[in-house]
C-alpha cells in the first residue's frame, strides 16, 4: 500500500495506472528530467520496473533508505515498489527503460537467472564493462527508436530489442547467474526463491506461517531453506522478515503515519510487538531509527536530492 506522502506514478509526473502485461517504455533521461531541473523527487511505481542506462554524466540516486552517487557509465536498477529519486548533473546522457514487472517474471519463468535482475535496487559502475555495457546502451536505443518511429511491426521489433537489452543487462550485472542458467540445481534454486519471493510480496502483511508458503510451493522446509541460503545468503524466514522491514522503513521515512499506525498497517496486532520486532532487526527502536536517519540524511524534504549544484554534491559526498 502507498501513502499520499509517497507519490505513486505510472511514469514520473503521470497519474498512476495498472500497467499492462506487456507495458514497455523507453525515453532519454533529458526528456523528463530537463523539465524538472534534473531532479526527480522520491516516488514509486507499484508494478513497474525501471533500469537507467547512463552513458555519461553524474548524479545521486536514492532508493528507499539507501543512496549512491555515480559519475560516468552506470546502470541503475529500480525494482517495482521501491521509493526512488534522482538528482542528475545537467546534460547527463542515458536511457530510462520502464517495463511491467510481469515481463520480468515471465522471463524468469523461461530463464530463472532473470529473477535476480530486479530483486534489489542497485547503482552499478559500468566503467570497466566496455563492450558489454555498450551492448546495453545499443539495445536501449534500439527500443527507443522503434517506439518513436512506429514503423510497421514496431511493437514486435521493440520487444525484440527489449529481450536483447534484458540479456545484455543480465550479462553485466550477474554473469555468474547467466552462465549457470539452465544448469541443474542452481537454476532450480533460483526459480524456487523467485517463486517464494513473489508469494512473500503478496502475503507478507498477513504474517502467514512458513508452512503455508511450503504448501503452495509444494516443497519442503529444508529444500526452501537451502535454496534461499544458496541464492541470497538468507534463510526463508529471514527473507520474510527482510520484506517486512523494508516496508516498515519505507513507511517510517516517507509516510506521515504514527509508529502505531504503521504497525497495524503491516499486520501487527500490537504496536509494542512491532517495536520489539523492529529493534531486534535493526538494533534501534523505530522512533530512534527515524530521528537518526532524518538527522543524518534529510530525506523528508528531499534536500539530499536537490543540491544547488548537483555536481558539487557528488564531489562533496566523496
Amino acid at each position: 500500500m502507498s501513502r499520499p506522502d509517497i507519490p505513486v506514478f505510472s511514469l514520473y509526473g503521470e497519474a498512476p495506472a495498472t500497467a499492462e502485461d506487456r507495458f514497455l517504455h523507453v525515453e532519454l533521461i533529458e526528456d523528463r528530467s530537463s523539465l524538472v531541473d534534473w531532479r526527480i523527487r522520491p516516488h514509486q511505481h507499484g508494478d513497474l520496473v525501471q533500469f537507467l542506462a547512463i552513458r555519461e554524466g553524474a548524479g545521486r540516486v536514492q532508493a528507499d533508505q539507501r543512496s549512491w552517487t555515480f559519475d560516468g557509465p552506470t546502470l541503475i536498477v529500480v525494482p517495482a515498489g521501491v521509493v526512488h529519486g534522482f538528482a542528475f548533473v545537467r546534460g547527463t546522457i542515458g536511457w530510462v527503460v520502464t517495463l511491467s514487472d510481469r515481463i520480468l517474471r515471465g522471463l524468469a519463468r523461461r530463464d530463472p537467472a532473470f529473477a535476480a535482475l530486479g530483486a534489489d535496487a542497485a547503482c552499478l559502475d559500468m566503467a570497466g564493462q566496455g563492450m558489454a555495457f555498450a551492448a546495453v546502451l545499443a539495445a536501449a536505443d534500439g527500443v527507443l527508436r522503434e517506439l518513436r518511429g512506429q514503423e510497421p511491426g514496431y511493437r514486435a521489433a521493440a520487444e525484440g530489442h527489449m529481450l536483447v537489452l534484458m540479456a545484455a543487462m543480465l550479462r553485466v550485472v550477474l554473469p555468474a547467474a547467466a552462465s549457470n542458467a539452465g544448469t541443474g540445481g542452481r537454476s532450480g534454486q533460483v526459480a524456487l526463491v523467485a517463486a517464494f519471493r513473489s508469494l512473500v510480496e503478496r502475503h507478507y502483511r498477513s504474517h502467514r506461517p512458513l508452512d503455508a508458503y511450503l504448501s503452495e510451493l509444494r516443497t519442503s522446509s529444508s529444500t526452501l531453506r537451502a535454496a534461499c541460503l544458496a541464492v541470497t545468503g538468507r534463510p526463508a524466514i529471514g527473507l520474510i522478515q527482510d520484506r517486512l522491514m523494508t516496508e516498515a522503513k519505507r513507511l517510517i521515512l516517507y509516510s506521515g503515519q504514527t509508529i502505531a499506525a504503521i504497525a497495524y498497517d503491516l499486520g501487527f496486532e500490537d504496536p509494542a510487538y512491532f517495536s520489539r520486532f523492529f529493534h531486534k532487526q535493526s538494533g534501534e527502536a523505530p522512533r530512534v531509527w527515524r530521528r537518526r536517519l532524518m538527522a543524518d540524511w534529510p530525506v523528508a524534504d528531499t534536500a539530499s536530492l536537490e543540491p544547488p549544484d548537483p555536481l558539487a554534491a557528488v564531489v562533496d559526498d566523496r
